[in-house]
């Protein structure tokens, strides 16, 4: 599996969809539309009033890859993975996992009064997200929206939070999310220092 939350053999895996039999690559396209309409709705506001739950999490899940793939979306995982180096915890704590996942990013966001921690607190929301990779297939689609989230209601203008593969900077993205896999926070925030900085 890639590090950045997709799986790197889904590029030749062929996938059950409502659809019919599609190829990564056309299933990418079919949920395109659905993934850009739910941001459309992120950007609008349309959640502010809901609080950060993993109830919320799964929301988004659901919504991105719902009509093409109903069986997993918005439902964690329920088998073991490994994604590159790193194994995340076992599918049956994911659940656990994921309600002290979203206190933890309500409670950060509660207090995130100033720019460093509004930096440690999308940095922690990407990598413990992707760390524990609640879900079958689509964690980067789903981390995304809950980072498009997180931007809007920290009043930030909008940020691309994606990282387009077989560039430098998917080097540099991987390399830091390997460094949270292993305790060291700082250059996913070093990195959304320079997400911030392009935005701007």
């Amino acid at each position: 599996m890639g590090p950045a939350g997709e799986a790197d053999e889904s590029l030749t895996r062929r996938f059950a969809t409502t659809q019919g039999e599609l190829a990564y690559a056309q299933l990418a396209n079919a949920i395109a539309p659905y993934l850009a309409a739910l941001l459309d709705r992120i950007t609008d506001g349309n959640y502010l009033n809901q609080p950060f739950t993993d109830e919320l999490v799964k929301h988004f899940h659901r919504a991105i890859i719902g009509e093409l793939l109903p069986d997993i979306a918005g439902k964690w995982r329920r088998e073991p993975v490994q994604i590159g180096h790193h194994v995340p915890a076992d599918w049956f704590q994911v659940p656990l996992l994921m309600r002290d996942y979203a206190d933890n990013v309500r409670a950060r966001l509660a207090g995130a009064d100033t720019l460093g921690l509004q930096l440690e607190l999308l940095a922690y929301a990407e990598g413990e997200f992707l760390h524990i990779h609640p879900f079958a297939d689509f964690n980067g689609r789903a981390v995304r929206a809950l980072l498009s989230e997180l931007l809007v209601r920290l009043d930030f203008p909008p940020v691309e939070v994606a990282t387009e593969r077989e560039t430098p900077r998917f080097g540099e993205y991987t390399t830091a999310l390997a460094h949270y896999d292993n305790g060291r926070i700082e250059p996913l925030i070093e990195f959304w220092e320079q997400r911030l900085d392009e935005g701007a």
